[in-house]
C-alpha cells in the first residue's frame, strides 16, 4: 500500500465528533463546546512578550511565535494586516472527504450559528461573516485568546478577524471587524484570494 493514501483516523474522528455534537446538543451547543475548548487552550500558556513589532515578526519567521505554532507562519500584508496561506484545517478536511466525498451534515448550521453575534464574537472579534466552516470556531477564538497573551513593546494586542475562504474558494467577509479595524474592505477582498484567512493585529493604546 502507498503510504501516501493511509489516512490520519485522528482527523477523521474530529471532524465525526463535530458532527456527533451537532446531533446530540444542536449547533449552538456544539459551538459553544468548541470555542471553549480553543479558549481553554490559550489560558494553558505563559505570557509572551516582544519588544517591538521587529521583533514580532522575526518570531513568525523562526516560528517561536505562538500564533505561528498553531496556525503556520502568516504572512505581513499591508500594515498589520496579515495572511495565513494554508487552513491549519486543510489537512483534516482532506482526509474525510477522500473517504466520504463530502463534509458531514450540519456543518453548515454550525457555521451559521457561530457567524451570529454573541458576547464571545464581539469580545474575540471573529465570526460576523468571517466563519466559512466549523473549525473557524476554533481555530479564530483561538488565535485571538493567544493574542490576549502577547505584549508589543508593553502594549496588549488584539486580534480583529476580517475574512476567511473555504476550501471551495467562497469567501467571507467580517464587516463589521472590517469597519472597526479601518481596514479597506477592497484589502481584504484581494488577500483572500491568495490566502485563505485574512486577519489585523491592533496594539493597544
Amino acid at each position: 500500500m502507498d503510504e501516501g493514501s493511509i489516512l490520519d483516523i485522528a482527523h477523521i474522528s474530529f471532524l465525526d465528533m463535530i458532527k456527533v455534537m451537532i446531533v446530540m446538543g444542536g449547533a449552538p451547543n456544539a459551538k459553544g463546546t468548541l470555542i471553549r475548548n480553543a479558549i481553554n487552550t490559550a489560558d494553558r500558556i505563559s505570557p509572551v512578550a516582544y519588544g517591538n513589532f521587529t521583533e514580532y515578526l522575526s518570531a513568525i519567521d523562526t516560528a517561536t511565535n505562538p500564533i505561528t505554532r498553531i496556525e503556520g507562519r502568516s504572512t505581513l500584508i499591508d500594515g498589520s494586516v496579515f495572511g495565513l496561506k494554508l487552513c491549519p484545517f486543510g489537512p483534516s478536511i482532506k482526509n474525510y472527504t477522500s473517504l466520504f466525498e463530502k463534509l458531514p451534515e450540519g456543518y453548515a448550521d454550525f457555521t451559521a450559528e457561530f457567524n451570529k453575534p454573541s458576547m464571545v464574537t464581539d469580545k474575540f472579534k471573529v465570526g460576523e461573516g468571517a466563519g466559512v466552516s466549523p473549525f473557524c470556531s476554533v481555530h479564530q477564538p483561538m488565535r485571538s485568546a493567544f493574542a490576549d497573551k502577547i505584549t508589543i513593546g508593553g502594549k496588549k494586542v488584539k486580534i480583529y478577524q476580517l475574512g476567511c475562504k473555504s476550501g471551495g474558494g467562497k469567501k467571507g467577509f467580517a464587516d463589521k471587524w472590517i469597519t472597526e479595524s479601518g481596514v479597506p474592505r477592497e484589502l481584504v477582498d484581494k488577500v483572500l484570494d491568495d490566502y485563505m484567512c485574512c486577519y489585523f493585529l491592533k496594539v493597544q493604546d
